[in-house]
Order: structure tokens, then C-alpha cells, then sequence
């Protein structure tokens, strides 16, 4: 640490899942001695499947990247003691990414096609209310397990028509790997869908107790 700053306060910090461009800042901070200059030591961890909120609301990580939506599903499981403190992108800059061959270009066209769920009801009202806000039947949407690491790489092999991605990472991914798709972001289709997603999550408890460091 710089001169009058406190000895390094170590901080475990959670990624969401496999290290992707809404962690460059994270990444950046690190490598340019930014935590050092704060008296921070910071460690940045990968979860295991769906347990970076569970990691940050039992506090094993401080803090970590989660987003609106997760939440919102862990406070309704009684995971109470998480909140978001920060959001990474001004804007949702997710939508839905499926090969071109499919000519999925609207929400509507996910009919008959399917879609890799990760099973949470938030997620799901999401897609049913953008698909029916395009005229669409959500029952005609076939719900398929979300299993694979590599969006790209499951698209590629058929497990699934249609998936909810980052445009800045998986639709890059499908531009480096030479897949063609085709996306399309939940805000062009309704702005009630821009809220923050992903943002910077804490351990309530500790954000109580050590605002500065937070």
C-alpha cells in the first residue's frame, strides 16, 4: 500500500461466472496495482454453478459480480444478507443470440425453437413477455437446460436454437469463432428491460461494517 493508507485489507471477490469483458475494469484495477493504492489485496475467484450469490450472502466473498436479476431470485430464497452496490454497464446489453441459418431476428420467431434456460422464473417471465410482446405464443418456445460454458460452442453443436448472451462478450465470441448469428437486445424490443444487469454485489453485513473499504 502507498504511504498512510492501512496495511492490505484482504477481499475475495466472486466473478458471476468464467472471466468475460463485463470483468475488464475488475482485471484492470488489479493489474495496474489500482487495489494496492487503495490498501486492498484483492483475490478474484470463479464460482462453482450458481453460487456466487450464496458465496457473497455468506460472506466467504466480500464482494462479487451478480446481477439485478439473480438478486432479486436470491433475496426471494431468504438469501437476504446481499445487495447490489454498483452497476458495471449503464445499460442491459443482453439479448438473445441464436445461428442465422434459424433466422431468429424478433422474439416471436423463437417459436418453435429452443431456448437455453437456466431456470429462473425472472429470467423466464422475461422471455415469455418479450415474445409476446412481439405477437408471439411463449408456449411454442421449447425450454431446454442451459448446460455448456461456451455459448458458441452450444449453438454449434445444436443443443439449443436460441440463448440469452452479452452482446459484448458471446456475440464478439461468435465474431472471433466465425459463426454466423443473429441477435437481437431485450431494450430494442421493450425499454422497461434496461435496468442493470451486471453490477457489483456485496456482503451486507460487511458492507455495514466496512463502508470505506466497500
Amino acid at each position: 500500500a502507498m504511504a498512510g493508507l492501512a496495511e492490505n485489507t484482504p477481499i475475495t471477490f466472486v466473478l458471476d461466472w468464467t472471466p468475460n469483458t463485463n470483468h475488464t475494469g475488475i482485471y484492470v484495477a488489479k493489474a495496474k496495482g489500482f487495489f494496492d493504492e487503495e490498501g486492498l489485496d484483492v483475490t478474484i475467484v470463479q464460482p462453482a454453478e450458481d453460487t456466487a450469490e450464496a458465496m457473497i450472502g455468506t460472506g466467504q466473498a466480500q464482494l462479487g459480480v451478480s446481477y439485478q436479476d439473480y438478486i432479486a431470485n436470491a433475496l426471494t430464497g431468504g438469501n437476504t444478507n446481499i445487495e447490489a452496490v454498483e452497476a458495471i454497464v449503464q445499460h442491459n446489453t443482453s439479448g438473445i443470440m441464436s445461428r442465422a441459418s434459424d433466422g431468429i431476428t424478433h422474439p416471436a420467431a423463437m417459436e418453435g425453437h429452443t431456448y437455453a434456460t437456466w431456470d429462473l422464473p425472472v429470467e423466464q417471465a422475461t422471455i415469455k413477455q418479450v415474445v409476446e410482446k412481439d405477437g408471439g405464443d411463449f408456449g411454442k418456445v421449447k425450454l431446454v437446460p442451459y448446460t455448456v460454458e461456451d455459448d458458441v460452442a452450444g449453438l454449434r453443436a445444436n443443443m439449443y436454437d436460441a440463448v440469452w448472451v452479452y452482446e459484448g462478450w458471446a456475440v464478439q465470441n461468435a465474431t472471433l469463432q466465425d459463426l454466423d448469428i443473429n441477435y437481437f437486445s431485450f431494450i430494442s424490443v421493450d425499454e422497461v428491460f434496461d435496468y442493470y444487469t451486471p453490477v457489483i454485489a456485496a456482503n451486507v453485513t460487511y458492507a455495514q461494517q466496512n463502508a470505506s473499504t466497500v
